[in-house]
């Protein structure tokens, strides 16, 4: 059994708090709760665990002691951070990790925790989440031009990576030209999610189609006008509906109830913006019809899986990245593009409470087959185990790391 594992990227700090001492004073750190559930899942497992991450709320990196858990968080500049390619971010990652050296470093996303871990000569699993150059395309700015950067070197010195999914692999072999072994691992959605829809199933009588959304910032990427001109579009068609729109910058006074408002297209809308994980699972289950996600690019999308592990029906993209391998036959596909498609989708759920069952359903089913995360744990245990074995990083790869 391995010992020690280290994990690095961005963590919903509360969550883990009734693992280490003096929990009650952790920073928030990230809005991401799937690592959380993560590193939880390892500690069930009866793994020690090390968490690598970073707050913009500390002003000097600190470190929470657990029986199983400790927590090392370093600093999080609110502005410049890109300008010298995250320095600071990474060495206080780096000088985490020099003084807990773990048997295994699982590094998520492919930027500064990326370069942290290798750095370190200790194996390294990289894992992408997202397509870099994708949303360099979609977010032309110099901030982003940066990240693609950092990308582009963690490929050039990453011995062994996985992908989130299929339109990942395709994307770091095509633009990076990675060719070293990479492996196809979902995100996993918790026990937990799959509970609530247990729980919940048929409690509440829905007199009105909800129509909802979870999008993180209001951008081209996530589209959430069009989705918006979408409901306006049924809803003038049909006044039993609701939208309910979730995550940062869906809030009342935020970017999207405000472009709502100058353009005349906030009736029947709710602006929940961002609650916490648990609250937002619970609120789903319980009174949302169907997930609508307009976004234009994806490369997992824990919005879709997560409603599918609820037996909610989804509304995707067909061209928007691992979003039509992800749903499946959990949902209907659409050109996210286009306001008119997105709404003849929501009019025929609205419509046809049997599809809507028969669909989500589909999707529950796919989704504890692939996504369940102790199907997820249990292939990257297997994965651990075999990098702690081979240990692909070289003397000379790690002398020509540690020179970043």
């Amino acid at each position: 059994m391995i010992h020690s594992i280290g994990i690095a990227g961005p963590v919903s700090l509360k969550i883990l708090a009734p693992y280490v001492k003096n929990g009650e004073s952790l920073p928030e750190g990230y809005r991401f709760a799937p690592m959380a559930f993560w590193v939880e899942e390892l500690l069930k497992r009866g793994h020690q665990v090390s968490v690598f991450t970073l707050a913009p709320q500390i002003i000097k990196p600190i470190t929470f002691f657990g029986e199983q858990l400790t927590i090392h968080i370093g600093r999080y500049r609110g502005h410049g951070r890109a300008r010298d390619f995250f320095r600071l971010e990474r060495s206080d990652l780096f000088e985490a990790m020099q003084k807990d050296q773990v048997e295994i470093i699982h590094a998520n996303w492919t930027y500064e925790f990326a370069l942290a871990a290798l750095k370190t000569g200790i194996p390294t699993l990289v894992t992408a989440h997202d397509a870099p150059l994708e949303i360099l395309k979609l977010n032309r700015n110099p901030y982003h031009f940066m990240r693609c950067l950092m990308a582009k070197q963690v490929c050039s010195l990453a011995p062994i990576m996985t992908v989130v999914s299929s339109y990942l692999e395709n994307h770091f072999r095509r633009v990076f030209k990675y060719r070293r072994p990479i492996y196809l691992i979902p995100n996993g959605i918790p026990e937990f999610v799959f509970n609530t829809a247990r729980i919940t199933k048929g409690s509440v009588q829905r007199s009105k189609t909800i129509f909802a959304s979870n999008l993180t910032g209001w951008s081209e990427r996530k589209n959430g006008h069009t989705l918006i001109k979408a409901f306006s579009e049924v809803f003038k068609k049909d006044s039993n509906c609701e939208l309910w729109m979730f995550g940062n910058g869906y809030g009342e006074a935020e970017e999207a109830q405000k472009w709502a408002n100058i353009n005349k297209l906030n009736q029947n809308i709710k602006f929940f913006g961002y609650i916490p994980y648990t609250e937002l699972i619970k609120t789903f289950s319980e009174n949302v019809n169907v997930l609508v996600h307009p976004a234009i690019e994806e490369s997992f999308s824990m919005a879709v899986a997560e409603a599918m592990a609820l037996g909610i029906p989804v509304i995707g993209g067909k061209f928007s990245g691992a979003v039509p391998d992800t749903l499946g036959a959990g949902g209907l596909l659409i050109d996210a593009k286009s306001k008119d498609e997105i709404a003849t989708a929501m009019a025929l759920l609205a419509n046809d409470k049997k599809l809507q069952k028969n669909i989500g359903e589909q999707g529950r089913s796919l989704c504890n087959n692939k996504y369940h995360l102790s199907h997820v744990t249990d292939l990257y245990e297997k994965l651990y185990c075999q990098i702690i074995t081979s240990n692909p990083m070289n003397p000379k790869q790690v002398d020509s790391i540690r020179n970043l």
